[in-house]
């Protein structure tokens, strides 16, 4: 049986999307179509199967607002027949309007300044799809900001066209809370995001000493990110290797993925009092994302950024895209580093824009937003404002698909559940401990696959089976007693913990020499 590795794309998706940004609009948007060989061949579900219908996705916002690296406002607007930008920073400014050909349709000219406004409805056709392309330049930054789609509307008006995941992203990210006490919650240390590490915090001090404001903090700590990392295709390929993803860790190799960038980076604007949280999803392009169902019921994350807090507004940034750097080879030992160019396109970006090429689905705040729901045929969940879980009933424990904001749980002390059913806490990794109650007696494929920040599981006794790939991934799990009740361990239910001690029954047999990368120590009891 050939173990389903869990893929790590975001660098895939990046070189789309650098690809992207290099080069001029008309052509960049071809070579990623070419790339992806899926060329956009306008709305009609024959031609293009997972096309929707576009008038479902007018946008209900008419404008995004862009930030300078000192918090400098740029905004994007469509207003009756026209596109317009106002600001009072911007200069250097192009927007080009391609249609599904890739063919320049409308264009404002090169290097305007300040705001300004064009006519723009007559080059489009009514209810086809377009991109916008927007370049401005300000404080002495040039940003790019590509496949902004738009359409021009039945009633005659240009109009924003919104990705299909916006409304979802709007609703996750109702738990980013400006509150003081959520602020401060953003302030503290976590599991990899150890902004109480004396090298983070001498980090932060060294990059920020010369900052007057949170702006100025913020950009010297991801202009440190994108110039002096290395994105690491040595971890995404090595599957025998357990890789610390810890800030303090990784500003000493200076070599990560895109969870330990967004790691490191959250730790830093920490350490600097700027409130921050990683955030992870989906990473895609417009193709993906804009008039295509291909990831609306999707909420497997292959990728992570970081969400940033300046003068009580959240912006979405990705160190990951913006990283020029890389490191290659056949083991960590061995690999290179190879230079590139930064860009900063991925910089403090508005929801509106970010959902055209990222679909989110959790940040990793501490608190939980309150709510409750049906759990299995007979179990309930309720989620508190203190980011506790609290489960009642019997029967199979079934979480409903993508409920993970919580990092307590707890089982009501009526509760019956006898399972814990397929994929239930698979990507709560927020949750530290875990103890079952001494009804459970079993545990289905993937029960808490992905839980990266759990440490502790309590295993009742009257427990019989553990499932398949049942806590792979939960690489911060330390101890675990397999009671003597199980009688059954499915393939690479401990794979990727590397620091657990596992202590078994006598025959018991883990299969362990089948894993990537077994766990620390397997502990056997005698009879």
């Amino acid at each position: 049986m050939v173990k389903l590795r869990r893929l790590v794309s975001c660098m895939a998706a990046a070189a789309v999307i650098a690809n992207l940004m290099a080069a001029p609009a008309a052509a960049a948007v071809k070579s990623v179509n070419a790339e992806k060989g899926s060329v956009i061949t306008g709305l009609d579900p024959t031609v293009n199967p997972g096309a929707l219908s576009i008038q479902n996705y007018y946008a209900d916002y008419t404008d995004m607002m862009f930030r300078s690296k000192t918090g400098g406002e740029i905004k994007l607007y469509v207003s009756g027949t026209e596109i317009g930008v106002q600001t009072t920073c911007g200069s250097g400014m192009i927007i080009n309007v391609t249609d599904e050909r890739h063919n320049i349709v409308a264009t404002s000219g090169a290097g305007l300044s300040g705001s300004f406004s064009f006519e723009v409805a007559d080059s489009l056709e009514t209810d086809e799809l377009y991109y916008l392309m927007f370049v401005v330049t300000a404080d002495g930054l040039q940003q790019r900001y590509d496949e902004i789609a738009i359409t021009k509307k039945t009633d005659g008006n240009v109009a924003f066209v919104e990705s299909t995941c916006y409304d979802f992203n709007v609703e996750r990210c109702s738990e980013l809370w400006t509150d003081d006490t959520s602020l401060q919650e953003c302030l503290q240390p976590q599991n990899d995001v150890n902004c109480d590490s004396p090298i983070v915090i001498s980090t932060a001090e060294r990059l920020t000493q010369h900052c007057s404001d949170d702006w100025s903090k913020v950009f010297a700590i991801y202009d440190y990110m994108i110039n002096e990392f290395a994105y690491d295709y040595v971890q995404i390929s090595d599957e025998y290797t357990g890789y610390q993803d810890d800030a303090a860790t990784l500003i000493l190799r200076k070599v990560a993925i895109c969870e330990g960038l967004g790691n490191t980076f959250t730790a830093l604007c920490r350490a600097a009092g700027v409130p921050a949280a990683v955030s992870f999803g989906i990473g895609a392009d417009a193709d993906e994302l804009v008039m295509t169902d291909e990831y609306i019921d999707d909420e497997g994350p292959n990728h992570a950024w970081a969400v940033v807090c300046i003068d009580g507004t959240w912006y979405h940034v990705d160190p990951t895209w913006d990283c020029g750097n890389s490191y290659d080879g056949n083991t960590h030992d061995t690999g290179t580093r190879s230079e590139g160019d930064p860009s900063y396109n991925w910089y403090l970006l508005p929801v509106e824009y970010f959902s055209y090429s990222h679909k989110i689905c959790d940040a990793d705040t501490i608190h939980g937003i309150e709510s409750s729901g049906d759990a299995g045929d007979n179990a309930t969940y309720q989620i508190s404002r203190d980011g506790t879980i609290t489960i009642s009933g019997s029967g199979t424990l079934q979480l409903p698909y993508g409920c993970n904001g919580f990092r307590n749980v707890v089982f009501d002390e009526n509760c019956t559940i006898d399972t814990i059913g397929e994929r239930c806490f698979v990507d709560c990794d927020i949750i530290t401990s875990v103890v079952l109650p001494d009804t459970v007696t079993r545990i289905e494929d993937y029960g808490f696959n992905t839980c990266e920040d759990l440490e502790y599981i309590y295993l009742p006794d009257g427990l019989q089976y553990i499932g398949y790939c049942a806590f792979d991934y939960c690489d911060e799990l330390a101890y675990v007693y397999i009671p003597d009740s199980v009688t059954n361990v499915d393939q690479w239910a401990f794979d990727d913990c590397p620091r657990a001690i596992i202590s078994v029954p006598h025959g018991l047999d883990l299969e362990e020499g089948d894993y990537y990368i077994t766990p620390y120590r397997i502990i056997e009891r005698s009879n």
